[in-house]
């Protein structure tokens, strides 16, 4: 990490000041809530996504293309799930760029694309691989939970395991819905309650593989069996030794096990609490991605995919929410009928007195 952390130092990768999206002014969000969102900037500014799966110098070509191999092998329906093909000509908006995998395919697919993170790691990398590519972007470091763009900014809306890290979800939600215009969609990717992960592997699986670390005889087996890095195992065994009991708490089970052990924040979503985020757009659709193998130490990997993928349909950790703005059209005869059905409703009482 503090190779990244060098390149973003040297000063080749400011944001872009020309082409500036148009800015709005802020909304007052509550003290307590900026405290915690600085603990997740501070967190995701050292690590940005994906970067830990490679051993590449940050910046370089090599290090974007080790990156895309590992996403999109361990991803293989994320194309089917986006339709980058189908973006030319949009405008797209991509909160939570990590280190731009789908920011480089949706400006390839003629999308007039523009990238938001509230992290200067996340946005600097993205823009670094653009200026290698030959690709043209915007890149703003801003707050999901306060966009800084106009109403109506953009045809399309992506967010691939962001949202979840941020405390006020739905307020990410209405400012998806407000940035949007008539017509537009949104494709937002959040981690499942009900999944297998959440349900099996960190309710039960993770918290007796909790009392495992507790010895070093033990944690040499937590990675003969779990294949993680050695050092993310001690860190979890450190936080375990400092206090047992705030480990085992299910919400600190939830942040520490999945983007790693220091993670501040990650909440999860069933398909109903996710459809009520959602209660503003039409044509509302989820679907469950994602099966990862490791889930199922020692026959996981032996699986045949047609199988994987029932379990992925069924258990899987992506939620994904396909969801359409209201056009003009539409929103003025839903708003006369809710009118005249208020009106009816005021007279019915009237009378009734």
């Amino acid at each position: 990490m503090g190779r990244i952390m060098q390149v973003l130092r040297g000063g080749t990768l400011a944001l872009e000041s020309t082409n500036r999206p148009k800015v709005r002014a802020a909304e007052e969000i509550p003290s307590c809530s900026l405290g915690f969102k600085k603990q997740v900037q501070t967190f995701w500014q050292g690590s940005p996504c994906d970067s830990w799966f490679t051993e590449e110098a940050p910046g370089t070509a090599a290090f974007y293309q080790t990156l895309d191999e590992h996403r999109y092998t361990v991803h293989p329906s994320l194309h089917k799930a986006v339709c980058f093909e189908k973006t030319r000509g949009l405008r797209v908006l991509e909160i939570g760029c990590g280190c731009g995998s789908e920011a480089e395919r949706f400006a390839r697919a003629g999308a007039h694309y523009t990238a938001v993170d509230l992290t200067n790691a996340a946005v600097s990398i993205t823009q670094r691989r653009f200026q290698l590519a030959g690709l043209k972007g915007r890149f703003v470091q801003g707050d999901a939970e306060n966009l800084p763009f106009g109403d109506d900014s953009f045809d399309l809306v992506y967010s691939h395991g962001v949202l979840h890290h941020t405390p006020d979800t739905a307020r990410t939600i209405r400012e998806v819905h407000r940035v949007l215009g008539p017509g537009g969609r949104a494709k937002i990717m959040l981690y499942y309650r009900d999944s297998f992960n959440y349900q099996v592997n960190l309710r039960v699986v993770r918290r007796l593989r909790a009392q495992m670390l507790r010895t070093q005889a033990g944690l040499k087996v937590a990675k003969m069996i779990w294949h993680e890095p050695e050092e993310e195992l001690k860190r979890h065994a450190e936080l375990i030794k400092q206090d047992p009991g705030s480990y085992l708490d299910m919400q600190n089970m939830l942040n520490r096990n999945t983007d790693g052990p220091d993670n501040p924040l990650s909440q999860v979503f069933s398909r109903e609490s996710a459809a009520e985020m959602f209660h503003q757009f039409q044509n509302v659709k989820t679907e469950v991605m994602f099966w990862n193998p490791n889930w199922l130490p020692g026959v996981g990997k032996l699986l045949p995919h047609a199988i994987e993928e029932k379990l992925a349909s069924r258990w899987g950790w992506h939620l994904w929410i396909h969801a359409q703005k209201r056009n003009l059209e539409f929103t003025a005869q839903w708003t006369t009928a809710q009118t005249k059905g208020l009106e009816t409703r005021v007279l019915a009482e009237a009378l009734a007195n």
